[in-house]
């Protein structure tokens, strides 16, 4: 299993990878500084630590989770449904634990991806803050050990929903398909109603990761079977 997932990391761009990593946080640290710069949006969005938290992460998942969909569409939906995947198919090399392989990668991309994230924004807008003065309230050292631990929990159910597209994608091998149910998906989750969002309850989205990582189980055990 190792080795496969070794193969599978050298046929990935790394470096384009890693500048898409770099770009969502950039352009996510930039939405932080515009509200910054709206007096209304400001009193709004940066009231507190509490509400910087949430918004910071509601941008990350959102992100990544669709990000994750379009890893999903090159290394899995667009190999199927152009029937490359046949040739590696060919070989002596286990089926399920080659596609096993290449959701392990997506799913663990998304999990380091959301927390370096929540790491590298909150201290560029912990930076920020010093110089502009959003929040006068200090952070506390309880404070961050408690955001840690939720987003080790968030990150954990982020790599879980960053599966469920698999389930549309898979249907007709359609990227679109995938992509676009990966937008849903966070429409969804994150639409507000009476000022609270579905996300808000924990358990909600760590069902969403459970759900994920099932979906990924059964769809891989079904495209294991398809004859090409």
């Amino acid at each position: 299993m190792l080795s496969l997932i070794k193969l599978e990391m050298k046929k990935m761009n790394i470096r384009n990878i890693l500048l898409t990593f770099l770009s969502i946080n950039v352009g996510i640290i930039g939405i932080f500084l515009l509200f910054g710069l709206d007096e209304e949006a400001t009193a709004e969005f940066l009231v507190n630590y509490e509400s910087v938290f949430m918004l910071m992460e509601i941008f990350i998942v959102a992100a990544f989770v669709i990000y994750a969909a379009v890893l999903l569409s090159h290394m899995i939906i667009e190999e199927f449904r152009d029937k490359t995947i046949s040739v590696l198919f060919m070989y002596p090399i286990n089926r399920r634990k080659l596609l096993v392989a290449k959701v392990y990668i997506i799913s663990m991309l998304t999990f380091f991806f959301v927390i370096l994230s929540n790491i590298f924004v909150f201290s560029s807008f912990a930076f920020f803050n010093t110089i502009f003065h959003y929040i006068s309230e200090p952070i506390t050292l309880d404070m961050l050990t408690e955001r840690a631990l939720h987003t080790v929990l968030i990150a954990f159910s982020s790599s879980g929903m960053a599966l469920i597209p698999l389930l549309f994608g898979m249907r007709k091998y359609s990227v679109p398909a995938t992509i676009t149910s990966s937008i849903l998906i966070i429409a969804v989750i994150f639409s507000s109603v009476d000022s609270s969002t579905l996300y808000s309850f924990i358990a909600i989205p760590i069902s969403l990761g459970i759900i994920g990582f099932l979906i990924a189980y059964l769809v891989i055990m079904k495209a294991v079977k398809a004859d090409f």
